[in-house]
């Protein structure tokens, strides 16, 4: 898979390859880290690896979260979260560092809080609710009673062609500048009780919106063959 052109067959190709492992997983966990694996080692220009950094979050409520994500989301946002209130939480990882092929050993963004304040105030958050078009109205109201009929479905895609320098994408100087991070890329889906789930890429080569949009069909197709992962509450490997 070249990033930089993209074939619409891309995802589906990929992730009819993986569904047998995914469907096999133990845990959200384990088949998102298959993932975000899998595309940091397919996504290729020529020879070289396109992905500095993949990663798949979910929206979970605080009772859903494990240890170390409760203690973060305490500890970096000074909170105490009722049990139902929202987070955005990472699920899966895989980069050029050994401690981004951990969840654990995350540093950063492993539990955010969902809300409206943080939807429009967190600047990568914010453009990936509007890019993407989630309504928020229905992710907060999702885990208090919200049932959307049929399946997961596709949605719109995150794209900043120009990493280097945008108010969109944090830590330049500690992330995008030194790891030569060109582009980001993401796209997501929405699951039937109204969770939302969000893949991100960071490319070390220019990715153009035209080439990204074949993306846009890879969460609902990788949230077919997890969900029933999700429905048996499985999020975690232990």
């Amino acid at each position: 898979m070249d990033l930089t052109a993209l074939q619409i067959a891309d995802p589906e190709t990929l992730l009819n390859d993986l569904a047998p492992r995914i469907r096999q997983g133990g845990s959200i966990e384990q088949a998102s880290t298959l993932l975000c694996e899998t595309l940091y080692d397919r996504c290729l220009k020529g020879a070289e690896r396109s992905l500095v950094l993949s990663r798949v979050y979910l929206s979970l409520p605080y009772s859903s979260l494990d240890a170390g994500g409760a203690q973060f989301a305490r500890e970096t946002f000074g909170i105490d979260p009722k049990p139902a209130d929202l987070f955005l939480c990472l699920v899966g990882t895989w980069g050029d560092q050994e401690e981004w092929r951990d969840l654990r050993r995350s540093k950063g963004h492993r539990a955010i809080p969902l809300n409206r304040e943080t939807v429009t105030t967190v600047p990568m958050l914010a453009r990936c609710f509007q890019q993407i078009g989630f309504d928020l109205d229905v992710v907060l109201a999702g885990e208090k009673g919200i049932h959307l009929e049929g399946v997961s479905r596709a949605f719109g895609l995150f794209h900043v062609e120009e990493a280097q320098g945008s108010p969109y994408i944090p830590a330049q100087d500690g992330f995008v500048r030194p790891l030569g991070v060109r582009s980001a890329v993401g796209c997501g889906t929405m699951l039937p009780n109204g969770a939302v789930s969000i893949w991100i890429g960071f490319s070390r080569h220019a990715v153009t919106a035209s080439s990204a949009l074949a993306l846009v069909p890879l969460m609902p197709a990788f949230w077919m063959y997890a969900s029933a992962l999700y429905r048996r509450g499985a999020l975690y490997a232990r």
